[in-house]
């Protein structure tokens, strides 16, 4: 037999093993939505991305951006590597989870000083092989293995914090022990550099601590415990993560404006201080012989050195890389950055609710660079509320636009003031029932599909289920047996509960065997689910699911299903079943558990063959003409382009700019600066004007002045210190009128290539930007759109991606053209089709759309293969559906065969396979109709009214009328206006063989109330 510890390697590094080569086979080739492509080239380039950054991910993916670089000719492996970074990272979650179980297991069995042997010792390495597996393959984990994001690290590093405690609380009480505590710190300091999910270690650890160094355990003393550990995670937030920079902040300011020293010269006083304060209390510690104090000051030392990745931050941010999101290139400017101030606070003990109306505003200076000095440029800004509209622990308190009426939909009360009732009811069945229990069971025993599930009464999406027929059947209140094939989501996962039972068993073991053990996992389970839950304070409707963030429990709660093994092992011990084939056969049927988890996951988590980010990425630049500007608006239509241009080289000449960071000072000044090949943005208003909190707001002065005036006489007024007579004196710059004029000019109109192709003569004399009587002022961002606009039409072409929010165009609609999925400003005014909202806004230029969508656009595989295709791909899908549906309308005019062609690009890159047909693609099947093709109309019409027949005949049959229209309303419709469609323009294709199967298809449904 091996030895225990030989047997603890060959379990751990088989689960690395395993993971890795299963991650390697479904990490994406290349970027992907949300965060992953600004991480990737943040990684690629030591970019500075988002707040509070990832210093230690940059520097790390760096290392294996470079190995993509040399083993391989392709860019996109570049971001394979960076991906695959995270799977290493998981895999070795997976082994840290796995050995952890095993050393929990064998205190179980034996304790700290016994040895395994036999049976026990192989149904203890089997719980840590089914830990380590089901670990790597719960969904939730798995979900971040693949993709170049910082929670697969975050990941590493919590598992490594824990694994090396729990080992550190295995080995014997001594001081050569200790040192793995110390490691265990130290990995906490270094995770600061990526997240700071693993100080959420430390109250786990701080009850090991109790445990193994005192003897005597009372409740209390255990609590007292716990208090340690959350002041532990005190201590790292506020006096080293934010504390030291705030120091270095204090000194800095003091250094340069005091001292009259050059920039950065506080961080020498900072580092000699606590240098100093380390040495000292050091030298103290050990001449007193206080070991505790000495190994305290050691720890923090190590966490403080982890921590020092940061510098990192502000280094490349003094080199003024592409994407460096908001400059933190000083200590004054990194303390925001680190505390996130952009994205605004959530009380959490006490604070508004959301009906709650501010009473007034308190402000706080912020300082800036301006010369060779640091002066007060700006103000964060606080609402002050009254004490009524105040409550403890506040979990309702989100005010944003859109927020206050899903409140009130969760509450079920349109007119009374909320109060503590519906807080707490808030909690418990959104927060924890909807925001953590479901994903948690997500993970246990299974999911629905992959949509967004947004409220528990909508059983179309996001519910748990088990694959256990009645069971799912009652809770989704529809026969689940009978669902359509075109409405089955690949993200179906049925795991049967088995899982989630073996955890119970293991859970409820550890609890018998090892109480104070199990006190400590079950703190760690807490407070990485619950914990998390409570501190993030989550709102209504979040942009996305949210269970990534949850892993730590996640993963705690496979080391109870692991622990299932021994529970099942000692059970059959006591039926004389005993030796290494009971430990085989407790080891087998608990292995069932990942085993289910990693077949039913593998479709939908494996993203090998997804290139959809990267290629509709490049459909969004490809969209515009050599070097363009481009403004965009939210994370999916930003952050893949920005990861398009700097790591693969795609269309380096265009300009991104987003409107959700024009706001801000710092990036308008960057849109000042030369970005790979794109040449600086030429602004008008000067980078002093925008500074800090100057020109937040402009006012029109008079207010009812609507005569056209020139966009270039506008911006010099509203960046210059003029204020109207009688005005505030602290009052800079303001705007002359209500109608913004931007002249044609006539001779670039030709050399842009912007002329109307049937009508020279129709070029407009101006663009105007006109704004209604009600508004009064203009916001910093929209004076930079403008100001972008109108300093730059006439030498570049500018656009405006067609995902941005409609009134981002400030009434310019009607002067735009569709080219693909941008709409270029033009003077050319063509009346909007309004109901279309975006999409419709001003003329199609139909033969550039054409050309961009038959010889450029890219479909990411989902042209070619079945997969499973998140929701969050769903606007840059409807934008290209769209555009295409204009173009083909366009032509439908004059080049018909043109629009067929369209109609034939539309269906190869949306097939029936992966985009079920609704009545979306009617409009293509007339198309067809009209141009004679119907042999073309018939193949798709086919398809359509069999997926209308199979969801009509189940929204009929198989399930109560009320639960179709409130949780599928718009599917039946959708299917409903389909079969209408079909019957009403089936008898036209001239063949009755084909009209009569058509309508036995759908003629049976009653269309009546269609337009309710």
């Amino acid at each position: 037999m091996v030895s225990n510890k030989k047997l603890i390697n060959i379990v751990g590094w088989s689960v690395f093993a395993i993971a890795a080569i299963v991650f390697f086979f479904s990490a994406e080739r290349t970027g992907s939505l949300w965060d992953v492509g600004e991480f990737i080239l943040g990684a690629y380039k030591l970019q500075v991305v988002h707040p509070p950054g990832a210093p230690l991910f940059m520097i790390v993916g760096r290392v294996f951006a470079f190995f993509g670089e040399i083993f391989s000719s392709k860019l996109s492996d570049i971001a394979f590597a960076v991906n695959m970074m995270s799977g290493i990272c998981t895999a070795f979650v997976g082994m840290f989870v796995a050995w952890t179980t095993m050393i929990f297991g064998k205190l179980a069995y034996v304790g700290r000083d016994g040895e395994l042997e036999g049976g026990a010792q192989i149904a203890n390495a089997f719980s840590g092989l089914v830990a380590g597996l089901s670990t790597v393959f719960a969904t939730s984990v798995w979900f971040s293995a693949v993709e170049g994001e910082v929670y697969a690290m975050s990941t590493f590093f919590t598992a490594l914090t824990f694994w090396s405690a729990v080992k550190w609380y295995a080995l014997p009480d001594n001081h050569k022990s200790d040192r793995w505590l110390l490691f265990s710190l130290y990995a906490v300091g270094l995770s600061t550099g990526v997240h700071l999910l693993s100080i959420l270690t430390l109250p786990a650890i701080a009850l090991l601590y109790y445990f193994k160094k005192y003897e005597k355990h009372t409740v209390f003393k255990g609590m007292l415990a716990i208090g340690a550990g959350l002041v532990g995670i005190g201590i790292i937030q506020k006096l080293i993560v934010v504390g030291i920079p705030t120091l270095w902040k204090n000194f800095e300011i003091f250094a340069v404006n005091g001292l009259g020293l050059p920039f950065h010269s506080g961080l020498v006083i900072t580092l000699a201080l606590l240098g100093a304060l380390v040495f000292i209390g050091l030298k103290y510690a050990h001449s007193k012989g206080k070991y505790l104090l000495q190994m305290s000051l050691v720890a923090l030392t190590l966490i403080t050195i982890g921590f020092s990745t940061i510098g990192v931050i502000v280094i490349r941010a003094n080199a003024d890389t592409p994407v460096n999101m908001n400059v933190p290139s000083d200590a004054v400017r990194l303390l925001p950055y680190l505390n996130r101030e952009q994205y605004g606070e959530r009380a959490l003990l006490y604070g508004p609710h959301f009906d709650a109306q501010p009473v007034s505003v308190k402000s706080e200076k912020r300082y800036g660079r301006v010369g060779d000095k640091y002066e007060i440029v700006d103000e964060k800004y606080d609402y002050e509320y009254r004490s009524q509209d105040k409550i403890l622990f506040p979990r309702i308190g989100h005010g944003d636009p859109g927020r206050p009426q899903l409140h009130r939909m969760w509450w079920g009360n349109d007119k009374d003031v909320p109060g503590m009732a519906y807080n707490i009811k808030f909690l418990v069945q959104y927060q924890l029932g909807w925001m953590y229990g479901r994903y948690f069971m997500w993970n246990f025993a299974g999911r629905q599909n992959g949509a967004q599930g947004y409220y528990p009464w909508d059983k179309s999406s996001g519910h748990w289920v088990s694959g256990i027929g009645f069971v799912d059947d009652a809770k989704l209140d529809y026969d689940t047996s009978e669902l359509p094939e075109s409405m089955q989501s690949l993200a179906n996962n049925n795991y049967y509960m088995l899982p989630f039972i073996f955890g119970l068993i293991g859970l409820f073991f550890h609890m018998r065997k090892r109480p104070k053990d199990f006190m400590a996992l079950m703190m760690l389970f807490l407070i990485t689910g619950i914990g998390i839950i409570i501190y993030s304070n989550q709102p209504p409707n979040e942009p996305r699911e949210r269970d990534y963030v949850l892993v730590g429990s996640i993963f705690t709660y496979c080391m109870w299903i692991g622990m299932a093994v021994n529970a099942l092992y000692m059970g059959f011990e006591k039926y004389k079943f005993k030796g290494i084939p009971a430990a085989g056969v407790a080891g087998a049927l608990v292995l069932i558990a990942p085993i289910l988890m990693g077949t039913q996951n593998f479709d939908d988590m494996g993203r090998k063959d997804h290139y959809a980010s990267r290629d509709y990425a490049a459909n969004f630049l490809n969209s515009v003409d050599e070097n363009a500007i481009i403004f965009t608006y939210g994370d999916n239509d930003t952050y893949p382009l920005w990861y398009a241009q700097e790591v693969e080289e795609i269309r380096t000449d265009v300009r991104v700019v987003n409107l959700s960071l024009i706001a801000v000072d710092w990036y308008i000044n960057k849109l000042r600066s030369k970005v790979n090949d794109s040449p600086p943005i030429k602004l008008t208003i000067s980078e002093d004007a925008y500074r800090g909190s100057q020109r937040n707001q402009l006012f029109f002065y008079p207010p009812d002045n609507n005569s056209p005036t020139n966009i270039i006489s506008a911006l010099k007024l509203m960046g210059s210190d003029a204020r109207p007579q009688g005005a505030n004196p602290k009052m800079k710059g303001y705007i002359p009128s209500k109608n913004l004029i931007i002249p044609t000019n006539r001779e670039a109109v030709d050399r842009l290539d912007m002329n109307y192709p049937n009508d020279p003569t129709a070029i407009a004399p101006y663009i105007p930007f006109t704004f209604p009587q009600s508004k009064t002022y203009l916001r910093k961002d929209e004076m930079a759109v403008l100001d972008v606009i109108g300093s730059n039409i006439w030498d570049r072409p500018i656009y405006f991606a067609v995902t941005c929010k409609n009134d981002k165009l400030m009434g310019v609609n009607d002067y735009t053209q569709l080219e693909g999925l941008a709409l270029r400003v033009v003077p050319f005014k063509t009346a909007s089709q309004t109901e279309l909202g975006i999409y419709g806004s001003g003329r199609v230029d139909a033969e550039k759309l054409y050309d961009n969508v038959m010889n450029k656009w890219q479909w990411g595989n989902f042209d070619k293969k079945k997969m499973f295709i998140d929701n969050s791909y769903g606007a840059e899908i409807q934008a290209m559906q769209m555009a295409i549906l204009r173009g083909a309308q366009e032509f439908m005019s004059y080049d018909r065969n043109k629009a067929v062609a369209l109609a034939d690009k539309y269906f190869e890159g949306f097939p029936n396979f992966n985009f079920p047909y609704d009545d979306g693609v009617y409009p293509f099947i007339q198309m067809y109709i009209q141009s004679g093709e119907m042999e073309k109309a018939k193949k798709h019409m086919r398809i359509l009214a069999e997926v209308s027949a199979e969801r009509l005949n189940f929204f009929d049959t198989g399930m109560a009328e009320d639960v179709r229209d409130n949780s599928f309303r718009r599917e039946y419709v959708l299917a409903l206006r389909g079969a209408n469609n079909i019957l009403n323009d089936v008898d036209k294709l001239g063949d009755p063989e084909f009209a009569a199967e058509m309508k036995a298809l759908v003629g049976n449904w009653s269309l009546q109330g269609l337009n309710n």
